[in-house]
């Protein structure tokens, strides 16, 4: 006989039921690293998978429809044996091999189940599946057990699918098996789903997360570290620019600030300030550098508090100090000279006296080179002139 057993579409459905969830379920367990229950449990999945393969590949009828049913009678069996022995792991082992040995030992064999399939004991036993089933469930209910409340749902409802078909041939017989047999089926995947699958996306995703915050409190301490190195680094040019004595810019840093002011702003009038303590040499000599070095100082301080925040002040040489005045005419840089001047006069200690020089870009210099020298000629005809006074480099050609 050809498969006409198979012509059914109820048959075929059957068929791709038990065939599309065995292959999830057992090829899932498979993939995944499970606890010994749930391994035990994807495993037995290889008994209805085989056995409905050969009952497709069957050229008899009555096989065909006999390997379908044991397909699944033996797998709710496999399952319960695997709920009574859950906690006996040697025995678990043994089923977990069984449940491979027994499909792959009816294909070599090809044992037919056809003669046991109208048996009455084996509606006896679905029966008594269905009724123990039941006892368990409304047991784990009332215990508020509901771990494996789902495996024994999905038993009873292929139970019952298997048992309508026994003992009714009419066509709402037929939908019912159809119905509990999906129903059964889609509780076995959901539980495995839930306790295995599921399990692992939310330790991934839970280590993702742990992960993206290490990663953000390894990036949030790289970039405080950066900061802090670049606020080191800062700091360093800092002291490479000024000067250890009196905190301004040594010369080189004050040079290269009249450079930038030249190359950026061709066009602007700024000035120049360049000044130094009369008799500086007479005070070292005389009193020793501790004091000559605390005239610097005060010299700085006092100039310092006549200064506006945008003017700038460097040490160019001993006692020797240039303030740069941005956007200032020559007059207003030689009154500011001035008044600085005589708050040193008059607020000193040691009382000391200043001399100074004032020229202005671009009006009596076009490069920084030619700017110095000019106020550097204006402060040493102040000294000419008796000292403790401020000359602008213009008077010279007066």
């Amino acid at each position: 006989m050809t498969k006409l057993f198979y012509i059914g579409l109820e048959n075929q459905i059957h068929l791709l039921i038990i065939l599309f969830f065995s292959t999830y379920i057992y090829l899932s367990s498979l993939s995944l690293k499970l606890e010994l229950f749930y391994k035990n449990f994807g495993a037995s999945f290889f008994i209805p998978l085989v056995l409905s393969i050969i009952s497709f590949l069957s050229l008899n009828s009555s096989y065909a429809e006999s390997y379908l049913f044991f397909a699944e009678f033996v797998h709710i069996t496999t399952i319960l044996i695997i709920l009574a022995l859950k906690k006996a792991k040697e025995i678990n082992y043994i089923f977990f091999v069984a449940s491979y040995a027994f499909p792959l030992i009816t294909v070599v064999l090809n044992i037919n189940f056809n003669y046991m399939q109208n048996y009455t004991f084996l509606n006896l036993i679905l029966y008594l599946y269905i009724g123990v089933l039941f006892i368990i469930i409304i047991s784990n209910i009332i215990m508020k057990n509901y771990s494996l409340l789902l495996v024994f749902t999905g038993a009873i409802s292929i139970c019952a699918s298997l048992l309508v078909k026994l003992i009714s041939s009419l066509q709402i017989a037929t939908i019912l098996s159809l119905v509990f047999k999906v129903s059964g089926y889609m509780f076995f995947a959901y539980l495995f789903y839930k306790n295995t699958i599921n399990k692992l996306e939310k330790s991934y995703y839970e280590n993702m997360g742990l992960i993206s915050r290490i990663n953000m409190n390894i990036q949030g301490e790289v970039n405080r570290r950066v900061e802090e190195i670049e606020r080191s680094n800062k700091h360093l040019v800092e002291l490479y620019k000024t000067d250890s004595l009196t905190g301004v810019y040594n010369k080189k840093a004050i040079m290269g600030f009249i450079d930038s002011l030249v190359e950026r702003k061709k066009t602007m009038e700024f000035s120049v300030i360049m000044f130094d303590i009369d008799k500086f040499k007479e005070v070292n000599d005389t009193y020793g550098h501790i004091v000559g070095d605390k005239c610097i100082k005060s010299a700085i301080n006092i100039v310092k508090s006549n200064m506006r925040i945008e003017d700038e002040i460097g040490r160019y040489g001993g006692d020797e100090f240039i303030i740069v005045m941005a956007e200032t005419t020559g007059v207003k840089a030689y009154l500011a000279a001035d008044r600085m001047r005589k708050s040193i006069e008059e607020t000193s200690d040691p009382h000391f006296t200043i001399s100074a020089g004032v020229a202005s870009y671009p009006s009596d210099a076009t490069t920084t080179k030619d700017l110095i020298s000019a106020a550097d000629r204006a402060l040493y005809t102040s000294k000419e002139n008796g000292r403790n006074r401020v000359t602008h480099i213009g008077q010279l050609y007066n």
